[in-house]
């Protein structure tokens, strides 16, 4: 009976560290997708950080353009006065007539400025242009901090992942069941954070992100 028990006790050791192998090479796998990717949002973020540049960029181009505009809304102004006062003062037809399509020229332009902003090169326009470039660059940052913390939960999740692949190796090797148990611990632990990043990541970075 005793040499039946000791039998079972070395085929329960066996079939242990058998799973230990087995958990081991699973978490390593894991450990290796988390890397990849971490390692593809990184190239994601660079990609999301050249756009916010841009928009922010056309952002202050679009907001010079509409300050330029306005400059030039009040130098036209004043001309179209003075254009009027030099009107009332001319008796000669023919300056009257020049005078005149200056006035007519400068008026025009004075009500594209003044046009709503589907109108192009309105003062609306250029705001609202400005606006919505402005409106994709605070976006832009949000999704990167998204991003980011998104990445450091993968980062942690393999560091997890690793330990626990270290472990299980090491229990494997030593036979030694005591060291398996944290491997299991580190291991679960670094799997159930992986899948609550890849399907409820809004529980773990408080925003969503869809995954490719």
């Amino acid at each position: 009976m005793s040499n039946n028990s000791f039998t079972d006790g070395k085929n329960h050791l066996h079939g242990f560290f058998m799973i230990i192998a087995l958990y081991v090479i699973a978490i390593s796998i894991l450990a290796i997708f988390s890397t990849t990717e971490a390692t593809e949002y990184v190239i994601k973020k660079d990609d999301m950080q050249i756009v916010s540049v841009s928009h922010i960029v056309k952002s202050i181009d679009w907001f010079n353009d509409y300050n330029e505009e306005r400059i030039g809304e009040n130098i036209l102004q004043a001309q179209i006065d003075n254009l009027n006062i030099t009107l009332s003062n001319i008796n000669n037809k023919s300056n009257s007539s020049a005078v005149g399509h200056n006035l007519i020229k400068y008026k025009s332009h004075i009500d594209i400025l003044h046009s709503d902003k589907t109108i192009d090169g309105s003062l609306s326009n250029l705001k609202y242009k400005a606006q919505i470039e402005n409106s994709g660059y605070e976006q832009s940052l949000v999704d990167i901090s998204a991003i980011s913390k998104l990445i450091g939960m993968y980062e942690f999740v393999t560091i997890l992942l690793i330990i626990g692949a270290g472990l299980g190796g090491i229990s494997e090797i030593a036979k030694n069941k005591l060291i398996g148990y944290p491997a299991f611990a580190a291991g679960g632990i670094g799997i159930i954070i992986l899948l609550l990043v890849l399907f409820l990541p809004s529980i773990i970075i408080g925003s969503q992100i869809s995954h490719r």
